[in-house]
Protein backbone atom coordinates (compact mmCIF):
# COMPACT_ATOMS: atom_id res chain seq x y z
CA UNK A 1 0.00 0.00 0.00
CA UNK A 2 1.08 3.52 -0.77
CA UNK A 3 2.30 5.85 1.97
CA UNK A 4 0.05 9.21 1.95
CA UNK A 5 2.74 11.21 2.86
CA UNK A 6 6.37 12.48 2.19
CA UNK A 7 8.56 10.72 4.88
CA UNK A 8 10.68 12.67 7.24
CA UNK A 9 14.13 10.34 6.03
CA UNK A 10 16.65 13.21 5.70
CA UNK A 11 17.59 16.08 7.67
CA UNK A 12 18.84 19.07 5.64
CA UNK A 13 21.91 20.73 6.40
CA UNK A 14 19.74 24.61 6.51
CA UNK A 15 17.27 23.21 8.88
CA UNK A 16 20.01 21.89 11.02
CA UNK A 17 21.33 24.85 11.39
CA UNK A 18 19.07 27.21 11.71
CA UNK A 19 17.88 24.66 14.35
CA UNK A 20 21.05 24.32 16.58
CA UNK A 21 22.11 28.13 16.07
CA UNK A 22 18.46 29.17 17.69
CA UNK A 23 18.87 26.19 20.39
CA UNK A 24 22.14 27.77 21.34
CA UNK A 25 21.55 31.18 21.47
CA UNK A 26 18.49 30.32 23.77
CA UNK A 27 20.97 28.58 26.02
CA UNK A 28 23.45 31.68 25.57
CA UNK A 29 26.69 29.24 24.68
CA UNK A 30 28.38 31.92 23.71
CA UNK A 31 28.23 33.47 27.02
CA UNK A 32 28.85 30.50 29.02
CA UNK A 33 30.28 32.27 32.60
CA UNK A 34 31.12 28.74 33.69
CA UNK A 35 33.53 28.02 31.44
CA UNK A 36 35.29 31.43 30.74
CA UNK A 37 36.45 31.92 34.23
CA UNK A 38 37.49 28.35 34.58
CA UNK A 39 38.92 26.84 31.57
CA UNK A 40 41.56 27.03 29.14
CA UNK A 41 40.68 28.00 25.78
CA UNK A 42 43.16 26.40 24.04
CA UNK A 43 44.03 22.96 25.62
CA UNK A 44 42.24 20.19 23.66
CA UNK A 45 40.73 17.65 25.51
CA UNK A 46 38.62 14.25 24.71
CA UNK A 47 35.19 13.59 25.38
CA UNK A 48 33.55 10.22 24.95
CA UNK A 49 30.04 10.15 23.99
CA UNK A 50 28.91 7.00 26.27
CA UNK A 51 25.35 5.07 26.10
CA UNK A 52 24.10 4.41 29.69
CA UNK A 53 21.26 2.02 28.47
CA UNK A 54 20.10 0.31 25.69
CA UNK A 55 19.22 3.00 22.67
CA UNK A 56 18.91 3.26 19.27
CA UNK A 57 21.17 6.41 18.51
CA UNK A 58 19.93 8.94 16.44
CA UNK A 59 21.41 12.78 16.02
CA UNK A 60 24.77 12.22 14.08
CA UNK A 61 24.11 15.45 12.15
CA UNK A 62 23.38 16.84 14.99
CA UNK A 63 27.31 16.00 16.08
CA UNK A 64 28.40 17.11 13.49
CA UNK A 65 27.36 20.41 12.91
CA UNK A 66 27.56 21.90 17.26
CA UNK A 67 31.47 20.14 17.05
CA UNK A 68 31.81 21.07 13.42
CA UNK A 69 35.06 22.77 14.07
CA UNK A 70 36.10 19.30 15.71
CA UNK A 71 37.53 16.25 15.03
CA UNK A 72 35.09 13.49 16.14
CA UNK A 73 35.30 9.83 15.83
CA UNK A 74 32.03 7.77 15.46
CA UNK A 75 31.92 4.52 16.78
CA UNK A 76 28.22 4.18 16.09
CA UNK A 77 26.09 4.75 13.06
CA UNK A 78 23.19 6.37 12.72
CA UNK A 79 20.19 3.80 13.52
CA UNK A 80 22.28 1.53 15.78
CA UNK A 81 21.52 -0.07 18.71
CA UNK A 82 23.63 0.70 21.57
CA UNK A 83 24.14 -1.15 24.58
CA UNK A 84 25.08 0.36 28.02
CA UNK A 85 28.80 1.25 28.54
CA UNK A 86 29.02 1.55 24.42
CA UNK A 87 31.31 4.80 22.83
CA UNK A 88 28.90 6.20 20.20
CA UNK A 89 31.54 8.70 19.40
CA UNK A 90 34.63 10.49 20.49
CA UNK A 91 34.99 14.42 20.54
CA UNK A 92 38.71 16.25 20.53
CA UNK A 93 37.93 19.85 21.36
CA UNK A 94 39.02 22.60 22.88
CA UNK A 95 37.22 22.19 26.97
CA UNK A 96 35.25 25.50 26.21
CA UNK A 97 33.82 24.15 23.01
CA UNK A 98 32.76 20.94 24.73
CA UNK A 99 31.16 22.23 28.24
CA UNK A 100 29.41 24.91 26.46
CA UNK A 101 27.80 22.85 23.77
CA UNK A 102 27.00 19.88 25.65
CA UNK A 103 24.05 20.35 27.12
CA UNK A 104 21.82 21.15 23.96
CA UNK A 105 23.91 18.52 22.14
CA UNK A 106 22.67 16.05 25.12
CA UNK A 107 19.02 17.25 25.32
CA UNK A 108 18.50 16.62 21.63
CA UNK A 109 20.11 13.17 21.09
CA UNK A 110 18.65 11.61 24.24
CA UNK A 111 15.34 13.12 23.50
CA UNK A 112 15.54 11.76 19.85
CA UNK A 113 17.00 8.44 20.46
CA UNK A 114 14.46 7.82 23.36
CA UNK A 115 11.73 8.65 19.98
CA UNK A 116 13.32 5.93 18.23
CA UNK A 117 13.86 3.38 20.66
CA UNK A 118 10.38 3.55 21.22
CA UNK A 119 9.41 3.21 17.67
CA UNK A 120 11.80 0.20 17.50
CA UNK A 121 9.50 -1.60 19.91
CA UNK A 122 6.30 -0.93 18.57
CA UNK A 123 7.69 -2.47 15.10
CA UNK A 124 9.08 -5.57 16.95
CA UNK A 125 5.62 -5.90 18.06
CA UNK A 126 4.20 -5.78 14.56
CA UNK A 127 7.26 -8.18 12.94
CA UNK A 128 5.88 -10.08 10.66
CA UNK A 129 2.87 -8.39 9.43
CA UNK A 130 2.43 -5.44 6.69
CA UNK A 131 1.53 -3.12 9.09
CA UNK A 132 3.21 0.09 9.42
CA UNK A 133 3.31 1.97 12.50
CA UNK A 134 3.26 5.72 11.83
CA UNK A 135 3.40 8.53 13.96
CA UNK A 136 0.96 11.64 14.74
CA UNK A 137 1.27 14.98 15.38
CA UNK A 138 1.15 14.91 19.00
CA UNK A 139 5.11 16.08 18.60
CA UNK A 140 6.78 18.69 20.44
CA UNK A 141 6.47 21.83 19.46
CA UNK A 142 9.96 23.32 17.49
CA UNK A 143 11.22 19.92 17.49
CA UNK A 144 8.16 18.45 14.81
CA UNK A 145 10.38 17.71 11.51
CA UNK A 146 13.18 16.09 14.20
CA UNK A 147 11.10 13.93 15.75
CA UNK A 148 9.43 12.57 12.70
CA UNK A 149 13.18 11.74 11.23
CA UNK A 150 13.94 9.79 14.64
CA UNK A 151 10.64 7.82 13.85
CA UNK A 152 11.93 7.22 10.72
CA UNK A 153 15.05 6.08 11.73
CA UNK A 154 13.46 3.64 14.58
CA UNK A 155 11.83 2.10 11.65
CA UNK A 156 8.30 3.84 11.83
CA UNK A 157 6.98 6.00 9.03
CA UNK A 158 5.76 9.60 9.02
CA UNK A 159 1.80 10.68 8.76
CA UNK A 160 0.51 14.63 8.21
CA UNK A 161 3.52 16.86 8.58
CA UNK A 162 1.45 19.48 9.08
CA UNK A 163 -2.42 20.99 8.24
CA UNK A 164 -1.34 22.18 5.00
CA UNK A 165 -0.26 18.06 4.31
CA UNK A 166 -3.77 17.34 3.36
CA UNK A 167 -7.23 16.78 5.17
CA UNK A 168 -7.84 14.84 8.21
CA UNK A 169 -11.51 15.27 9.11
CA UNK A 170 -12.19 14.13 12.82
CA UNK A 171 -15.22 14.28 14.73
CA UNK A 172 -15.27 17.92 15.50
CA UNK A 173 -15.19 18.40 12.00
CA UNK A 174 -18.24 16.34 11.26
CA UNK A 175 -19.72 18.60 13.88
CA UNK A 176 -19.65 21.46 12.30
CA UNK A 177 -20.04 20.51 8.78
CA UNK A 178 -22.72 17.33 7.95
CA UNK A 179 -22.22 17.87 4.01
CA UNK A 180 -18.79 16.88 3.39
CA UNK A 181 -18.60 15.75 -0.28
CA UNK A 182 -19.42 19.30 -2.36
CA UNK A 183 -15.96 20.63 -0.29
CA UNK A 184 -14.11 17.93 -0.67
CA UNK A 185 -14.58 17.45 -4.14
CA UNK A 186 -13.72 21.10 -4.68
CA UNK A 187 -10.32 20.82 -2.59
CA UNK A 188 -9.36 17.89 -4.96
CA UNK A 189 -9.64 19.60 -7.69
CA UNK A 190 -7.34 22.60 -6.53
CA UNK A 191 -4.82 20.15 -4.73
CA UNK A 192 -5.43 16.87 -6.82
CA UNK A 193 -2.19 15.63 -5.39
CA UNK A 194 -3.25 16.04 -1.45
CA UNK A 195 -4.63 13.34 -0.04
CA UNK A 196 -8.06 13.28 2.07
CA UNK A 197 -8.47 11.43 5.37
CA UNK A 198 -11.89 10.51 7.32
CA UNK A 199 -11.76 10.00 11.11
CA UNK A 200 -14.82 7.19 11.91
CA UNK A 201 -15.87 5.87 15.23
CA UNK A 202 -18.42 3.18 14.57
CA UNK A 203 -19.48 1.09 11.83
CA UNK A 204 -22.94 2.70 11.35
CA UNK A 205 -21.11 6.34 10.78
CA UNK A 206 -19.05 4.21 8.29
CA UNK A 207 -21.96 3.12 6.40
CA UNK A 208 -23.33 6.26 6.27
CA UNK A 209 -20.52 8.16 5.32
CA UNK A 210 -18.44 6.55 3.02
CA UNK A 211 -20.51 5.25 -0.09
CA UNK A 212 -19.39 4.16 -3.23
CA UNK A 213 -19.65 7.41 -4.81
CA UNK A 214 -16.93 8.81 -2.73
CA UNK A 215 -13.71 7.28 -4.24
CA UNK A 216 -12.10 10.89 -3.96
CA UNK A 217 -11.38 9.65 -0.14
CA UNK A 218 -7.92 8.13 0.07
CA UNK A 219 -7.67 6.56 3.38
CA UNK A 220 -9.94 6.29 6.65
CA UNK A 221 -8.72 6.46 10.17
CA UNK A 222 -10.93 4.11 12.72
CA UNK A 223 -10.80 5.45 15.71
CA UNK A 224 -10.60 3.37 19.36
CA UNK A 225 -12.53 0.18 17.15
CA UNK A 226 -11.54 -3.23 18.71
CA UNK A 227 -10.63 -5.76 16.79
CA UNK A 228 -14.12 -7.03 15.79
CA UNK A 229 -15.36 -3.90 14.64
CA UNK A 230 -12.27 -2.90 13.24
CA UNK A 231 -12.16 -6.18 10.82
CA UNK A 232 -15.50 -5.23 9.77
CA UNK A 233 -14.83 -2.16 8.65
CA UNK A 234 -11.78 -3.34 6.62
CA UNK A 235 -14.02 -5.35 5.05
CA UNK A 236 -16.24 -3.01 4.50
CA UNK A 237 -13.56 -0.19 2.95
CA UNK A 238 -12.54 -3.01 0.82
CA UNK A 239 -15.63 -3.66 -1.07
CA UNK A 240 -15.83 0.15 -2.05
CA UNK A 241 -12.16 0.65 -2.94
CA UNK A 242 -9.31 -1.37 -2.75
CA UNK A 243 -6.94 1.18 -2.77
CA UNK A 244 -7.89 3.26 -0.24
CA UNK A 245 -5.47 3.49 2.72
CA UNK A 246 -6.72 1.72 6.60
CA UNK A 247 -5.17 3.41 9.51
CA UNK A 248 -6.49 2.49 13.15
CA UNK A 249 -5.77 4.27 16.47
CA UNK A 250 -6.30 4.73 19.99
CA UNK A 251 -5.85 2.75 22.73
CA UNK A 252 -3.37 0.77 21.32
CA UNK A 253 -0.70 0.19 23.17
CA UNK A 254 2.28 -2.40 23.30
CA UNK A 255 -0.01 -4.65 25.07
CA UNK A 256 -2.82 -4.73 22.64
CA UNK A 257 -0.82 -3.99 19.64
CA UNK A 258 -1.31 -7.80 18.40
CA UNK A 259 -4.90 -7.58 18.44
CA UNK A 260 -4.76 -5.71 15.46
CA UNK A 261 -2.77 -8.10 13.11
CA UNK A 262 -4.96 -9.92 10.51
CA UNK A 263 -7.63 -7.01 10.33
CA UNK A 264 -7.31 -6.05 7.30
CA UNK A 265 -5.63 -2.48 8.30
CA UNK A 266 -2.50 -1.11 6.67
CA UNK A 267 -1.44 0.84 9.20
CA UNK A 268 -1.53 2.09 13.08
CA UNK A 269 -0.91 5.13 14.10
CA UNK A 270 0.61 5.69 17.71
CA UNK A 271 0.39 9.64 19.68
CA UNK A 272 2.94 7.67 22.50
CA UNK A 273 5.79 7.59 20.03
CA UNK A 274 6.54 11.06 20.85
CA UNK A 275 4.05 12.33 23.55
CA UNK A 276 4.94 9.12 26.00
CA UNK A 277 8.97 8.77 24.64
CA UNK A 278 11.54 9.07 27.51
CA UNK A 279 14.87 10.51 27.17
CA UNK A 280 17.87 8.26 26.87
CA UNK A 281 20.54 8.19 29.09
CA UNK A 282 23.40 9.19 27.29
CA UNK A 283 26.46 11.28 28.72
CA UNK A 284 29.36 13.40 27.89
CA UNK A 285 32.45 12.22 29.57
CA UNK A 286 35.93 14.28 29.30
CA UNK A 287 38.91 12.02 29.76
Amino acid sequence: MELLYTQQTVLKKEYIKNKIDLFLKEDRAENDLSTTYTVNNKKQFIADLIAEESLVFVGKKIIDYIFRTSNINFYKKEGNLCQKGDIICQIEAPAHTILSNERVMLNLIQRLSGVASLTLKYMKQVKGSNILILDTRKTTPGLRTLEKYAISVGGGFNNRLDLFDGIMLKDNHLAVKNDIRTPLLKFKQQYPTKKVQLEIDFFQQLETIYTPNQKYIDAILLDNMDRTETIKCADYIKKINKRCFIESSGGINLKNIKNYIGTGIHGISIGALTHQATSKNIKLEIK
